[in-house]
């Protein structure tokens, strides 16, 4: 492989902050969580207590 003539680039793109995007992505499980097991759902009363 050329390195000479191929400038190195960064591996990833340059982000606001490193945890926002996983963060997100752990609030939509949650959320699709919910859906999926509502309050009624004595599993996720118990999860709650």
């Amino acid at each position: 492989m050329p390195d000479e003539k191929t400038p190195p680039t960064p591996p990833e793109p340059p982000k606001p902050a490193p945890e926002p995007p996983r963060a997100h992505e752990e609030a939509e499980l949650d959320e699709a969580l919910d859906e999926s097991f509502p309050a009624s759902d004595p599993v996720s009363t118990l999860k709650v207590d």
